[in-house]
């Protein structure tokens, strides 16, 4: 059997029908697929890198790829932590990173017990990062060491090595430390050690390096917007966040995870396999299936139709990704967008279910992902009434649209959140105020919209408005930990 014909047939004819529709009746900017097997791979770009001029995604539009970036981080610490030949590993992942990273001190003292290790596999007891700071961009070579500094009045939250709890700031130490051990800045040594050796030629964490022309425009709010003037860009979070790539050098990537094939004309570059397998050995529980069951170094290790999966996931304002590998069978797919609307995870199983129709495996698929079975948010019709008409014409839309049995539109407060937070994440609420108000009028028994509420008004530096905003999220919502987390943050009166 031709496989490349196969997969071909597959993807054309199953998949990008249903991408494509799904494109045209959602709340979509732009977004590129690709799906590699044995070798060979599919892909196409769906959709606009901007709205404002219509230019098309093709497969070599560049994206923001937002926490995919952390396995690549994490494939360049190993590496420097194995021995080569008769040479001594240059790393040791057991030491505290303090050895590296003297700057790096907590208020509870326990700064020496955190380990390469612990960060790897996100059990080193670090809190996570509450603002990136988009708005405010640090450029410069010190601005991971700056950031270390930065949370020195941090505490350890659990024992190093006892818990699952991710931490997009152990990534920033991570990405410090290899910048120390190799000499280099941290874009550089990650150029040299893992983008240039599996031909990733454009692929960069400097957003300096990106090409104009083939640079995606984040897009937030609803209808959806370019934020001018603002991206999920500082190099203090480079590590966790900042790669940028397209799905043609993504291909690459996944490609070098697997088994050569037969018939392998030698193009692809491979990792050490005993490197990549210390990436997917399981470290600890995280228990979110299918794709999350365990963590290991970075990756997330889950199942598919009775095989291992490893993949990682990204979200930061404007941008979404997905990367799914099923190692056995040699397959991979890669889902990229320019916007947070985008069901990335279920693209990607769909995408899985359609390239292997014709794998005999034991375990059949729980049920096939069908992306014409995801209703449109509601937040979409409404947002265009009220840009158009105002709030009251739009308060009428909604209620006109929920009223409707079947329903034809997904009611649920994620889409809200969806147009929301990035505008706020990027500390631009003004994209988003007409949409928060109507919410919160429509929804006030949302703890959601009163926690986005509460972001925008403490953005604002309406401390009051913020407190009682977030006050009545929680009252509605004991248990919403992010609610809580933010009025804590807040400034009493």
């Amino acid at each position: 059997m031709d496989v490349g014909a196969g997969l071909r047939g597959n993807v054309e004819t199953g998949l990008w029908p249903l991408v494509e529709a799904f494109v045209d009746s959602h709340d979509v900017a732009g977004l590129a697929v690709a799906v590699v097997r044995d070798e060979k791979v599919v892909s196409r770009g769906f959709g606009v890198r901007d709205v404002g001029t219509g230019t098309p995604v093709t497969p070599e539009t560049m994206f923001h790829l937002a926490s995919v970036s952390k396995p690549f981080v994490a494939t360049a610490i190993v590496s420097v932590a194995t021995a080569r030949g008769a040479g001594e590993p240059v790393l040791d992942l057991d030491a505290p990173i303090t050895k590296w990273v003297p700057e790096f001190t907590l208020a509870d003292g326990r700064e020496g017990e955190v380990t390469a290790r612990h960060l790897l596999s996100h059990s080193s007891g670090l809190p996570d990062v509450d603002d990136y700071c988009w708005h405010d961009p640090q450029l410069g070579d010190d601005a991971l060491s700056e950031f270390a500094r930065s949370i020195s009045d941090w505490r350890l939250q659990s024992e190093p090595g006892s818990a699952f709890s991710y931490s997009n700031a152990g990534f920033e130490l991570l990405g410090l430390l290899l910048a120390r051990v190799t000499g280099k800045t941290f874009e550089h040594a990650v150029r040299d050690l893992v983008l240039a050796p599996l031909g990733m030629r454009n692929s960069t964490f400097l957003r300096g390096e990106v090409p104009a022309d083939l640079a995606a425009k984040p897009h937030v709010g609803m209808p959806l917007v370019v934020p001018e003037g603002s991206y999920p860009y500082t190099r203090r979070h480079a590590p966790s966040s900042t790669l940028h790539s397209n799905v043609v050098e993504m291909c690459r990537w996944m490609v070098a995870h697997f088994e050569p094939a037969g018939g392998s004309d030698g193009q692809w570059a491979r990792l050490d396999p005993g490197l990549v397998e210390q990436m997917w050995q399981p470290v600890m529980p995280v228990e979110r299936p299918p794709w999350m069951d365990s963590v290991g170094r970075s990756w997330f290790v889950g199942s598919y139709r009775g095989c291992r999966t490893v993949s990682h996931g990204g979200a930061d304002p404007g941008f979404g990704s997905k990367v799914v590998l099923v190692p056995e069978l040699r397959t991979g797919v890669v889902v990229l967008a320019n916007s947070n609307s985008i069901p990335a995870s279920d693209i990607a199983a769909a995408a899985l279910d359609i390239a292997l129709a014709d794998v005999p495996l034991s375990a059949k698929p729980d049920g096939m992902t069908d992306l014409r079975a995801f209703p449109r948010s509601v937040v979409g019709p409404v947002a265009e009434v009220l840009t158009t008409s105002g709030p009251d014409a739009a308060k009428v839309e909604f209620r006109r649209l929920a009223a409707v049995e079947p329903a034809e539109f997904d009611l649920d407060d994620g889409g809200f959140v969806d147009a929301t937070w990035g505008a706020v994440e990027l500390h631009r609420p003004g994209l988003v105020w007409p949409l928060l108000r109507m919410w919160t009028d429509l929804r006030p028994d949302s703890s959601d919209a009163w926690t986005m509420t509460g972001c925008a008004h403490q953005l604002d530096g309406q401390l009051d408005l913020a407190r009682s905003a977030l006050r009545r999220a929680i009252d509605l919502d004991p248990e919403n930990d992010d609610a809580a987390q933010i009025l804590s943050k807040v400034p009493s009166a």
